[in-house]
């Protein structure tokens, strides 16, 4: 009957984590998990392409075309192998603590499955999920045989072992976090005389599986490294290529940004209570691992410590993105510990002032720290354990401090459903299969990247139906192809897409009259448009002025000063702009231009910039008279900006009413560099084109 209540507990949180994919599901990203269907459904068609480094993340897409096969291709068959997995997770948890108090159990399932981000990818179509269960997998496996099962069965705990290991490989690269945590366990065992036979076991299996991979891979793709080779040429510069960056950029990565990530995204709430129990005398104790507690507290540590500090490179060190989804596996094995720390200090007051200084510590930083963490998470939870350290631990107080735990750490879960109703995906994909593709008719449907993929994706991947989704760079404006147009304008999707109404094209910015509107949706924010006109200045309008500045000569209308002309970086010829604050500025009369036969006036900026940091630089667009300037207008810089010291394309698109610009007008265009650090421009153009909205292709 005891077993049987703590069993009801492991049964409600898997209640809780469907019921949060019911209420709470927000749909797909609209990149790499439309990539793993597509590859899923590509599998179950007998199509692998081995360039693809994703296409070896095996067991990700077995089960995701096992789930395709069975049910089709759908949300529900692509949620449900994560959803199993999740659960997977929850239920090792709880075996590991299966014998300790059920308030212990109910914290570490808590801690595990109210974690935003766990949460979040419970149902998601991402590898993440699977590394996650993989290495809590691992980690049972060593702590049952060291804890649980009596140093016997040495043979199949390290089969065991193995297998998770190489599972977690097929599912993904980062399961080499594991590595440092087994390498210190190995050693420490080896000093302490302990568990020989078990390494050794593991060691070979180990060797074995590498070795048959590696052989199954040349057998299949005729290389031994073709998995590596295909990661090196899928690989592409990004801000999180730190050996390509300033060393600034890797120090604060690995001093800063990774600990700034976990306190920001509350992957840190079971981290403060292992990091607390450290406070204590005789705490190098621990790191021996001679208790389950503390065997689950080292593991935890080096697993943070291996999360922040190793390389995802042999060629060069340069450390994984501070991004949570690579990280999911820290909050169940450190949920492990802080679950038992956290009911001795309940019923014993254990560890209060060790406990009370790192909470305060947290919640301090993330005062300081954009986002909502502070006041859903660390206020909340400063203030019950304040209270409580003031109370005396009677059993009624005890229970009162437990459901209020749980309920702090509910309001953000609780945050994300409502966040889910206001998207409204189900709704979202509702409208686009009602309106677009369960009509079926002939026609090309023009959008962004994100709602272009998740169309496909609706489609089933079927490379003969009738509609064929566009995204906004493909779309060609072809007057032979009398195949029906239409625009389908989806606010959360261009949001997802990094598409703001500004990088929109013209024509979706600024729809011709001629045009129908056959859908919409004002909450959600989502337009359909029959589209018989395109408005397209950049083939139909007028080009009126080009001028380009390559900094290798002087240029008319183009004012600099000769001493920021560098040759110590170019893009370019031999020379560039080094910007202080201002760069070379493009001057122009208005006046001089022949506007009077069109209605706007669109300016286009283009240039490449090399920042050596972060920075707030600005391509400003700017009309002035005598009098003032009264048209301000700039682009950050910055989200053209895919990695520092590195060279990248800046563009912005102004548009001008004709009429709102006044006589003796002068035009500029420049970068802004308001922190006047080094950055430096090169092949800077100015092009001005005039339009007409009426005039016809």
């Amino acid at each position: 009957m005891k077993d049987k209540s703590r069993f009801l507990i492991l049964v409600s949180f898997i209640f809780l984590l469907i019921a949060y994919h019911l209420f709470g599901y927000t749909g797909h990203y609209g990149y790499d998990d439309i990539h793993y269907a597509r590859l899923a459904n590509d599998f179950n068609n007998g199509i692998v392409d081995y360039n693809d480094h994703f296409s070896y993340r095996i067991v990700v897409i077995l089960f995701t075309a096992l789930s395709y096969r069975i049910f089709g291709i759908s949300d529900f068959a692509s949620s449900l192998p994560a959803i199993i997995v999740s659960i997977l997770i929850l239920t090792i948890v709880f075996f590991v603590l299966k014998k300790e108090s059920k308030r212990t159990i109910v914290i570490a399932l808590s801690l595990t499955t109210l974690s935003d981000w766990f949460l979040f990818y419970s149902d998601k179509l991402m590898p993440d999920i699977y590394v996650a269960l993989f290495i809590t997998e691992g980690l049972f496996v060593i702590w049952y045989y060291k804890f649980s099962a009596g140093h016997k069965k040495a043979l199949s705990c390290s089969v065991l072992l193995v297998l998770s290991l190489l599972l977690g490989f097929l599912a993904k690269e980062t399961i080499v976090f594991i590595i440092p945590l087994l390498a210190y366990l190995f050693i420490a065992d080896i000093i302490f005389r302990r568990d020989i036979k078990f390494w050794i076991y593991t060691l070979i299996g180990g060797c074995v599986a590498l070795i048959l991979y590696f052989f199954v891979t040349w057998l299949i793709t005729g290389d031994f490294l073709k998995r590596f080779e295909a990661i090196s040429g899928n690989g592409y510069l990004n801000l999180c290529s730190y050996d390509k960056q300033p060393a600034a950029f890797l120090i604060k990565r690995i001093t800063r940004d990774f600990f700034e990530m976990l306190v920001y995204q509350t992957m840190i709430t079971g981290f403060i209570v292992v990091i607390a129990y450290l406070f204590r005398k005789k705490s190098a104790e621990i790191f021996k691992f001679n208790d389950s507690l503390s065997f689950w507290i080292t593991s935890a540590l080096i697993l943070l410590l291996s999360s922040n500090f190793m390389p995802t490179s042999l060629k060069a060190y340069s450390p994984l993105c501070p991004d949570p989804r690579h990280y999911l596996f820290l909050i169940p094995v450190s949920s492990i510990p802080a679950s038992v720390i956290l009911n001795e200090f309940i019923e014993k007051k254990s560890f209060k002032i060790q406990l009370a200084a790192m909470l305060a510590l947290v919640t301090f930083m993330s005062f300081f720290i954009t986002g909502n963490s502070f006041r859903q998470l660390y206020l909340p939870l400063t203030i019950l354990f304040s209270v409580y350290i003031f109370v005396a631990p009677k059993p009624v107080n005890q229970k009162i401090f437990s459901v209020l735990l749980f309920i702090v750490l509910l309001i953000i879960p609780l945050s994300m459903i409502n966040y889910s109703r206001k998207v409204s995906y189900r709704k979202q994909k509702e409208i686009l299969v009602s309106q677009v593709i369960s009509q079926n008719k002939d026609c090309v449907v023009i959008t962004d990247e994100v709602q272009k993929r998740l169309g496909e994706y609706y489609c089933r991947f079927d490379k003969n139906s009738n509609v064929e989704f566009q995204d906004f760079m493909e779309f060609k404006n072809d007057t032979t192809d009398r195949r029906g147009k239409l625009l389908l304008l989806n606010w959360y999707t261009e949001y997802l897409s990094g598409t703001e109404n500004e990088n929109l094209p013209y024509y979706a910015r600024h729809i011709s009259s001629d045009n129908k509107l056959i859908f919409q949706d004002r909450q959600l924010n989502i337009s359909i448009y029959e589209m018989e006109h395109f408005h397209l200045p950049e083939q139909a309008g007028a080009t009126l002025l080009y001028t380009f500045n390559g900094f290798e000569k002087k240029v008319t209308y183009w004012n600099q000063d000769d001493s920021d002309i560098t040759n110590e970086k170019f893009f370019e010829g031999d020379r560039s702009n080094r910007v202080r604050e201002f760069s070379s500025t493009f001057e122009y009369p208005l006046d001089s231009l022949e506007t009077n036969d069109f209605t706007r006036i669109i300016i286009y900026g283009s240039l490449f910039c090399n920042f050596n940091d972060r920075s707030g630089a600005k391509l400003v667009v700017s009309v002035e008279d005598k009098n003032s300037t009264y048209i301000w207008k700039a682009h950050e810089a910055a989200r053209d900006i895919k990695a520092y010291s590195n060279w990248w394309p800046v563009k912005y698109e102004v548009e001008l009413d004709r009429r709102s610009i006044k006589k003796d007008s002068k035009l500029k265009v420049y970068l802004w560099n308001i922190e006047k650090e080094n950055a430096f421009i090169d092949n800077f153009e100015v092009m001005i084109k005039g339009y007409n909205d009426k005039q016809k292709q």
